[in-house]
C-alpha cells in the first residue's frame, strides 16, 4: 500500500477519535474484555503472570480490562490518545501504552504470550508483515485474538468500488473469509477456534436501523460478518 493511503486511513481515524473525546465511556472495551475472556476460556488461561500485548488499542484497548501484571499497548496515534484527559482517566495505570505500528513491533522475540488485535488489520499498512510481526514476538505456544469484519466476494467487490470514490477513507482492506485464512495459514499460524455473527443477522441489523448510511450496505449487500478467530503460533517447518 502507499504511504500516503494508510496516512490517509490514519488521519481519518483520529478525526473519528476527535469528534468523540467527551463521549467516549470504556463500557465498551470492558464488554470486549468479557467476551475475550468467553472466547479464550478453553484454550487458556490468562493470569498475573500472563505477558499480553495489544495491537491498535485506540484510546485504551481491551487490555484495560485483563488480569495481567505485564500489559503492553502499541498505537500509531498514541501521542494523541495520551493527550486526551478523558481516555488518560478510564485508563488503567499498569499498561504500558507506546506509540508504534504493527508492522514493525517494538520488542524482542518470543516477548509475549498473547496478542490482541481486535478491529485493527484493515486499518493497517501491510498485511503480510504484521502477521510476521505478531509471529516473531509470540512465543511458542502463543495466541492470536483476531477480530475483524469479513465480507462475501460480492461485498468485497463493493468495497473496492467505495475504496476507489474513497468514500470510506479509513479502512484501507478489505478481506474475505478465503483470503484471511490464506494470510493466516502462510503466516505459520493455526486457527483453534473460529466464531461468526453470521452475514444475514448482520444484515436485518443495518437494514432496520434506520440509519441511511447502514441501510446502504445493506441494500447493496455489502454487509460485515463481524468474526473472531483464536489463532495459535507454530513452527514455520510445523505441516
Amino acid at each position: 500500500m502507499q504511504k500516503k493511503r494508510w496516512e490517509t486511513a490514519q488521519n481519518y481515524e483520529k478525526a473519528w477519535w476527535e469528534s468523540r473525546t467527551h463521549l467516549v465511556e470504556f463500557d465498551f472495551y470492558r464488554a470486549y474484555a468479557n467476551e475475550l475472556l468467553q472466547q479464550t476460556r478453553t484454550i487458556f488461561t490468562i493470569t498475573p503472570g500472563t505477558s499480553i500485548l495489544e495491537i491498535g488499542s485506540g484510546a485504551g484497548g481491551i487490555i484495560t480490562y485483563l488480569n495481567s501484571n505485564d500489559r503492553w499497548a502499541i498505537d500509531p496515534l498514541e501521542d494523541f490518545y495520551a493527550t486526551v484527559p478523558e481516555f488518560c482517566e478510564q485508563r488503567d495505570q499498569k499498561v504500558t501504552y507506546q506509540t508504534a505500528r504493527a508492522e514493525d513491533l517494538p520488542f524482542a522475540d518470543q516477548r509475549f504470550d498473547f496478542i490482541i488485535c481486535d478491529n485493527v488489520l484493515d486499518h493497517c499498512d501491510d498485511i503480510q508483515k504484521v502477521f510476521s510481526e505478531m509471529s516473531r514476538v509470540l512465543r511458542n505456544p502463543g495466541y492470536v485474538y483476531l477480530r475483524l469484519n469479513l465480507y462475501t466476494s460480492w461485498g468485497k467487490i463493493v468495497r473496492v468500488f467505495v475504496e476507489k470514490m474513497k468514500i470510506d477513507p479509513g479502512h484501507p482492506h478489505t478481506f474475505t473469509n478465503k483470503s484471511i485464512r490464506t494470510i493466516i495459514k502462510s503466516a505459520s499460524f493455526e486457527i483453534t477456534t473460529f466464531q461468526s455473527a453470521g452475514f444475514f443477522r448482520n444484515w436485518m441489523k443495518e437494514i432496520t436501523s434506520g440509519k441511511i448510511k447502514e441501510i446502504v450496505k445493506a441494500l447493496t449487500l455489502s454487509t460485515p460478518n463481524k468474526t473472531t478467530f483464536v489463532l495459535k503460533s507454530r513452527s514455520p517447518h510445523t505441516n
